[in-house]
């Protein structure tokens, strides 16, 4: 018998991912703002096509960046590669008084943004 589904999710993979850890990319450099506000340069590398001639046209940015609202640094906070994400939605939940599942919906949206830039990586365990 298979694990029931929720959202196309069976709960098998809700629990694989509440075990996942955030990692920081360790490319990632943070740094914070006087706003409160947070940048992140994530330094990028050179694409193998990107040879001379072609180098002298198209620009290579050395870093790409992400900007985090004092939400999203808290978010960043927390993400130290020793936290689950269970744990990293239990402390958001408790803080901004949020049940479990709100805060899961926010938390999980907004890792797939920082997974997307480049800013994180989620370690999943065995």
């Amino acid at each position: 018998m298979s694990a029931p589904e929720t959202n196309g999710l069976s709960a098998n993979s809700w629990r694989a991912m509440l075990e996942a850890r955030p990692v920081r990319n360790a490319a990632a450099d943070a740094q914070p703002q006087l706003t409160g506000d947070l940048r992140i340069d994530v330094r990028t590398r050179r694409p193998r096509y990107l040879v001379p001639p072609l180098s002298w046209i198209v620009p290579l940015k050395p870093a790409r960046t992400v900007r985090l609202d004092p939400v999203g640094a808290e978010v960043w906070a927390l993400c130290d590669g020793e936290r689950t994400m269970e744990e990293i939605v239990d402390e958001f939940a408790a803080r901004h008084r949020l049940t479990f599942h709100e805060s899961r919906v926010a938390i999980t949206g907004y890792m797939q943004q920082l997974v997307q830039r480049g800013a994180l990586a989620i370690a999943v365990t065995d």
